[in-house]
């Protein structure tokens, strides 16, 4: 937690007129359902893939991200299946 705590002061609050790019990686197609998912800098808001994050390391020196991962929802084997409904077509 200390070596957090030494970096705050390069962790940017982002304010209403910042974009974030967190849907996609900026130098490769990676996305937060990617295997490594995303790091977005918290200085820049831009967000890398797992091997991206090293050359943007060396090139602004902030070593603060967030990391984003989404995983799908595991779907139980025994849950019911939902039968189709038809559309009723009488006149009443």
């Amino acid at each position: 937690m200390e070596l957090l705590r030494s970096h705050l002061s390069r962790v940017r609050i982002p304010e209403p007129t910042n974009r974030i790019y967190k849907t996609e990686c900026c130098i490769s197609f990676d996305t937060p359902r990617s295997e490594g998912g995303l790091y977005v800098d918290l200085s820049s808001f831009i967000a890398f893939g797992k091997e991206g994050v090293g050359w943007n390391y060396e090139k602004s020196g902030n070593p603060v991200y967030l990391h984003i991962q989404q995983r799908p929802k595991p779907v139980p084997e025994d849950r019911p299946l939902k039968k189709p409904t038809l559309p009723s077509s009488r006149s009443e």
